[in-house]
C-alpha cells in the first residue's frame, strides 16, 4: 500500500485544479486558496520524496508528476482568469513568457526524445515555491500584476536552463538537478 502513496498523492494533486476552478465560479472567500495551494505543493514535495524513499521513482512517475503538474497550473491560469481578468490582461506578455517557455521545453524534449520532460532540477523546485508564493498572492490575496511579472522571470531562468538541458542530453534527463551535474556527467562519459 505505501508504494502506491507517491501516485496517490500526485494524483490528489490533479484534482485539486478542477476544485481550484469550481471554488473561482462559487465565488466564495479568496483565502479558501491559501489551504487548497499549499495542499497542492505538499503533494508536489513529497510524491517525489516518498517515492524515492519507498523505491517507485520511476521515469513514468516522474512523467506523470511532470504532467500533473501542468495540468493542475492550467486550472488554477483558468481560476486566475475568472478571479482577475484585469491583471492577466494587462501582463499577457509575461504570461505569455510563463507559458511559453513552458511549451518550449515541452516542445523540445517531445521533438528530440519523444517524451514528457522530467527534469525535476533544482531550479524547477525553487520555481514551484515561487509559483507557490505567487498563486497565493495572486488567488488568495488578491495581488497586483506584480507576482504575474516575477513568475515571468523565474519561469524564462528556470525554464531556459531546463531547455539547455535537453539540448546537450542524448537521453531525456530525469531527476538531473541542474546544468552543471548534467554537463559534469557527461564530460565524465566522455573521458
Amino acid at each position: 500500500m505505501k508504494r502506491r502513496i507517491p501516485f496517490l498523492l500526485t494524483t490528489l494533486r490533479l484534482a485539486l485544479g478542477p476544485v481550484a476552478l469550481a471554488l473561482a465560479f462559487s465565488g466564495g472567500a479568496r483565502w479558501i486558496f491559501l489551504p487548497l495551494l499549499i495542499a497542492g505543493t505538499v503533494s508536489d514535495i513529497y510524491d517525489g520524496v516518498l517515492a524515492r524513499r519507498f523505491g517507485v521513482a520511476t521515469p513514468g512517475l516522474r512523467r506523470y508528476d511532470s504532467i500533473t503538474d501542468v495540468i493542475y497550473y492550467l486550472f488554477l491560469l483558468g481560476a486566475l482568469w475568472r478571479l482577475d481578468q484585469d491583471v492577466i490582461r494587462h501582463h499577457l506578455g509575461a504570461l505569455a513568457v510563463t507559458l511559453g517557455s513552458e511549451a518550449a521545453v515541452i516542445g523540445l524534449c517531445a521533438f528530440k526524445f519523444g517524451k514528457y520532460p522530467a527534469t525535476h532540477s533544482w531550479g524547477a523546485k525553487a520555481y514551484g515555491l515561487c509559483l507557490l508564493a505567487g498563486l497565493i498572492a495572486l488567488l488568495a490575496f488578491n495581488a497586483g500584476g506584480w507576482a504575474v511579472i516575477t513568475l515571468a522571470v523565474v519561469a524564462a531562468l528556470v525554464n531556459g536552463e531546463i531547455f539547455l538541458m535537453h539540448l546537450i542530453a542524448k537521453q531525456p534527463p530525469v531527476d538531473v538537478r541542474s546544468l552543471l551535474m548534467l554537463h559534469q556527467k557527461i564530460s565524465s562519459k566522455a573521458s
